[in-house]
């Protein structure tokens, strides 16, 4: 039987503390330099320069010798756990931002790094303990609503993170990815008129997001308007989407269109992708799976 599942991408930020890197999807903070000593200040630098040339392994190496002269470098602590996260390696990348947070412990920088490290890693009660001390002392913070709101979603506690996500928008310049996490709520509560605004919405302000397309898509495959469904999985394709969920999906789109062909094409994708029901070709069945 074929079910319609449904994937959206994290809407993570790290904290930005020199420069931006990356999108604003899964962005992360690479150093800071808050009162940071000047030999401090060069091994930062350094790394960051390796970083950015792709020389992950170096820039880990060269924060790994600059703690084993001084282990209480708490701004390389954090840079250091920053190189781990963009590696996978969570159990290293948690283990030095929590010994940043230990020495610097009013530091809200490294409180949301620490709970994004652990958000990304799968665990968002741990989370959701950590951004709320950072909304403690700044809870005009949009970066650390959408984070908390993103760990309550990870948590079941969808209104918790409906409520979060709408602060974090009533402030100057709303991202267009906290629309698209509070649509997902939404879907989620079965609040699927609301979840359609904040998918348009999203789509206005960054028509880029192959995310917003693809969950649109599922939106209106549920609402049984196929034609449209087709047109935003193909738009998140053209995007840059290539995951096995999103060729599965329009694979069923296609099928309840009567597109027996194409709709194969796309079931043998998802195949090869490891979605295994798409090797399956008993039918379908259009139940929806909501995965954040």
């Amino acid at each position: 039987m074929r079910k319609i599942s449904l994937t959206i991408c994290k809407c993570v930020q790290w904290v930005l503390l020199l420069a931006l890197l990356g999108t604003l999807i899964g962005c992360m903070s690479l150093n800071s330099r808050d009162s940071a000593p000047d030999h401090t200040s060069e091994t930062l630098t350094q790394g960051q320069n390796l970083y950015y040339s792709g020389r992950l392994n170096e820039a880990e190496e060269v924060f790994s010798k600059a703690l084993q002269k001084n282990p209480s470098q708490h701004a390389i602590l954090n840079a250091r756990g920053y190189v781990y996260a963009k590696r996978g390696k969570w159990d290293q990348a948690i283990k030095d931002l929590t010994q940043a947070v230990k020495l610097a412990p009013q530091n809200s920088r490294y409180l949301e790094n620490l709970g994004t490290a652990y958000l990304e890693a799968g665990h968002p009660q741990k989370a959701l303990e950590y951004f709320s001390l950072v909304l403690e002392s700044a809870s005009d913070s949009p970066q650390a609503l959408n984070h908390r709101g993103l760990a309550f979603s990870q948590l079941g506690q969808y209104q918790d993170a409906i409520q979060d996500f709408s602060k974090a928008l009533t402030f100057d310049n709303p991202m267009a990815e906290i629309y698209l996490n509070r649509a997902v709520a939404y879907l989620k509560s079965g609040a699927r008129e609301a979840a359609k605004k904040d998918l348009d919405q999203t789509i206005r302000l960054n028509s880029s997001l192959h995310q917003a397309f693809q969950s649109r898509g599922l939106l209106e495959l549920m609402n049984g308007e196929i034609e449209a469904a087709i047109q935003d999985f193909t738009r998140a394709i053209h995007l840059g989407a290539d995951g096995g969920l999103v060729h599965y999906n329009r694979g069923v789109a296609l099928t309840m269109a009567g597109d027996e062909g194409h709709a194969q094409e796309e079931y043998d994708l998802a195949c090869q992708r490891h979605i295994y029901q798409a090797c399956d070709h008993s039918g379908i069945q259009t139940q929806v799976h909501l995965q954040l």
